[in-house]
């Protein structure tokens, strides 16, 4: 089973500490949604556990080596990153931006093999971009291309998955079926660890929540148990009614900001 610890891992910018000692023990089969406020250091946290950002202090782990000793296109086959707010520069078609996520897989010479060309074709499909898979990715609305990278990041079939936000951006339906298919990898035995703003889907979907305050994590564990109205009060400064946590039929509504807050 795939395990990727964090063990106090600190990073600081301009002298102030944006993670600040984080701890947290991962394995295969958890949706992990990584919740906090905005500056809570969700992002920061992310590209550390990629390995994308040395940590100042602390170490982050795969299957027990520390990422910093493995090699990149190692590290690259087993987990994959989605950047907040993917951009695409070139006007590539959004088959080829899709099969970009297979470079660390790709044989040293020739073309597409078919069988990964058949894997390029499925995760379109899955993400319902299949008609446009000739589509020029520059021409694409902002929630069609948050697809197209995710779709980019699981096409490689991953160990492990880290998402900074997939579901930024999307409609109703495309959020319902991004976010099921996130439960669906971890329900298959990999790791999936998300930063989500949506948190009634991430009460109904998520097997685990961390909770980042401050750059701090002040919560950690099982949904059903760690997303309550106390710990969304302390973390974001709101009254809520959270009910059926963990659950399909789960709800999280706001009532307020916390008194005084507002003035």
């Amino acid at each position: 089973m795939t395990r990727l610890a964090a063990d106090r891992v600190t990073v600081r910018r301009g002298g102030k500490a944006i993670v600040d000692a984080v701890s947290l023990a991962l394995e295969g089969g958890q949706f992990v949604a990584l919740i906090g406020p905005n500056g809570a250091g969700k992002s920061t946290l992310l590209s550390a556990l990629a390995g994308l950002l040395a940590p100042e202090s602390g170490t982050v782990s795969l299957d027990g080596v520390p990422l910093a000793r493995i090699e990149r296109r190692a590290l690259a086959r087993s987990r994959a990153y989605l950047p907040q707010g993917p951009r695409a520069e070139w006007p590539v078609s959004v088959e080829r931006l899709v099969a970009l996520g297979l470079t660390p897989r790709l044989p040293a010479f020739g073309g597409l093999p078919d069988a990964m060309r058949k894997r390029v074709a499925e995760v379109l499909a899955q993400v319902d971009l299949a008609a446009h898979r000739d589509q020029p990715v520059t021409t694409l609305s902002g929630g069609e291309l948050a697809r197209a990278m995710l779709a980019r990041a699981l096409v490689g079939d991953p160990a492990v998955l880290l998402a900074d936000e997939p579901l930024a951006g999307l409609d109703p339906r495309h959020a319902l079926g991004s976010v099921a298919r996130l439960r669906g990898l971890a329900d298959q035995g990999k790791l999936v660890v998300a930063a989500i703003h949506e948190l009634p889907l991430a009460a109904r979907y998520a097997t685990h929540v961390a909770a980042l305050h401050q750059g701090r994590l002040v919560a950690f564990g099982p949904t059903a148990r760690t997303l309550t109205a106390a710990l969304l009060r302390s973390v974001f400064d709101v009254d809520a009614r959270v009910a059926a946590a963990g659950t399909p039929a789960a709800t999280v509504d706001f009532t307020s900001p916390v008194a005084g807050e507002c003035e």
